[in-house]
């Protein structure tokens, strides 16, 4: 079946029900005559306190507005398992005044973190979030932006929000998504690297600290894998010295180091040491580059990088 509907068009939501089936109230409405799960957001509201378009994912809180905890159950189960569940495709609608539902398109959840746990409003005391539940990453089923003027502006913080993490702590905890998954070997590497370096650093008597940060509009803590004090340097950790992973830890540098003040320096903790083009890379864009070595660690600055 072709679904009826263009993103733009506007339908009374019994019309919509007669055509795609669904029941006919409540946030998620999965059908069982069309491979459709139809969801109704209505940014502002109680039960949708986090809905909004990030520029990335648009939020959609999970249903259950009057449990004290929400679960993955009915509507929200359905929602989890819309693609393993004879692949319904998602069908997002905002209210709009009146009987009349405002199409926006076809999702699918996020396939590496498809949901997060947060708090939510206790009903009737909004400034009082005690509950526990469940917000849903929904990315446009093609892939492309969602027409601008369509989407409401996402309602969550504009402002970062920075938090220090107990060292012990893993360095690298798994997103969200508590249904989880293998940590990989490589991040088994990592792992071992910065436990290593970070206590290298402390026995030197550095104030090294873990960090975790929260971008605008975001649910999703992101970690930072070491902060240290001592030398205001920002350190992120790669498995390996492939291109992938070094390219992937490069990039993490540029992303968190604007998070904090004074501006660090930034450090890449390897396995070894990077391969010429890979240290022309690091040097060219200051970035000092550390690796084990027999009885410690050693440390290339971004002019040694630069000549290697």
């Amino acid at each position: 079946m072709t679904f009826p509907l263009s993103p733009g068009a506007t339908i009374s939501r019994s019309d919509l029900h007669q055509l795609v089936g669904g029941r006919p109230h409540g946030r998620i409405s999965p059908s069982k005559t069309t491979p459709n799960i139809c969801l109704f957001t209505s940014p502002g509201a109680h039960d949708s306190q986090h809905d909004g378009w990030t520029g990335e994912h648009y939020h959609f809180q999970g249903e259950g507005q009057g449990d004290r905890e929400q679960a993955i159950k009915n509507g929200n189960r359905a929602l989890a398992d819309h693609a393993q569940n004879e692949g319904r495709t998602l069908r997002l609608f905002s209210t709009v005044p009146g009987p009349s539902v405002h199409y926006l398109g076809a999702y699918r959840l996020d396939s590496d973190v498809p949901y997060v746990r947060t708090s939510l409003p206790v009903i009737g005391v909004p400034d009082q979030p005690h509950r526990t539940g469940y917000v849903f990453r929904l990315a446009p089923e093609d892939g492309t932006p969602p027409p601008s003027g369509v989407f409401t502006v996402d309602p969550l913080s504009h402002h970062t929000i920075v938090r220090e993490r107990d060292l012990d702590v893993p360095f690298r905890p798994r997103p969200g998504d508590e249904r989880g998954r293998e940590r990989t070997f490589m991040e088994d590497v990592a792992e071992q690297l910065l436990r290593g370096y970070s206590s290298h650093l402390r026995s030197m008597g550095h104030d090294v600290r873990r960090h975790t940060v929260t971008p605008a509009r975001e649910l999703i803590p992101l970690p930072v894998d070491l902060i240290d004090h001592s030398t205001n340097e920002i350190v992120t950790c790669a498995g390996s010295v492939a291109r992938t992973y070094v390219r992937a830890a490069f990039g993490e540098l540029l992303d968190m180091r604007r998070f904090f003040n004074p501006t660090p320096r930034r450090v890449m903790l390897l396995p070894s040491r990077p391969r010429p083009d890979l240290a022309d890379l690091c040097g060219r864009n200051d970035i000092t580059v550390v690796w084990p070595s027999p009885g410690g660690f050693e440390r290339a600055e971004p002019g040694a990088l630069v000549r290697y």
